[in-house]
């Protein structure tokens, strides 16, 4: 395997899973915060779909935010926001957000949320297709040639696998908090 099959391996890899963890969820779970200043499901999924959309479109690309899938594909104007200027570097993709950044992100059901996330995955998997591995390999535009298109798209997509982890850890403790699981133990 060369670098781009094996990014495109983990990327199809977190997609499977993410798509097992989410058909069939109950919209109570997937808008459950743990915690006050946590995180839902619904919100991870968004950040997931976020972060890979500005590190592919801004960081190995070198395009401009408004080329981002979020804003191509109508995602700010059915929900009618646009995070650019939100967070860390205003990049609006959840990191650096404060609390009342976080609670006004649109409300999305889990196919908006989850059609999001694959745009941003499809995109991802072609632009990987289409590169070379040296270009890959070579230093990106982002950045400022800090890191190559390779780092530029492993950064998201460890980030990606990380909170796949989290999502899976919610979904079991909102279950045990109504009840279910206690056969399990």
């Amino acid at each position: 395997m060369n670098a781009n099959e094996v990014l495109i391996d983990l990327l199809e890899d977190n997609r499977r899973r993410l798509k097992r963890l989410v058909v069939g969820m109950d919209d109570d779970c997937l808008q459950w915060r743990p915690e006050v200043d946590a995180n839902s499901i619904a919100i991870t999924i968004w950040h997931m779909g976020r972060i890979f959309d500005v590190f592919l479109t801004r960081q190995a690309q070198g395009k401009p935010s408004g080329e981002e899938c979020w804003f191509e594909g109508g995602w700010a104007v059915l929900t009618g926001y646009d995070p650019r200027g939100s967070g860390l570097n205003g990049w609006g993709m959840l990191t650096g957000f404060t609390p009342q950044q976080v609670d006004s992100l649109p409300p999305m059901s889990s196919e908006q949320l989850v059609t999001y996330l694959e745009t941003v995955y499809d995109r991802v998997k072609n632009y990987l297709e289409a590169i070379t591995e040296k270009e890959l390999l070579e230093p990106a535009p982002g950045f400022d040639g800090k890191y190559s298109r390779y780092q530029c798209i492993q950064m998201p997509l460890l980030d990606n696998v990380r909170h796949l982890g989290e999502m899976l850890a919610i979904e079991i403790k909102w279950s045990r908090s109504r009840g279910a699981g206690e056969a399990e133990k």
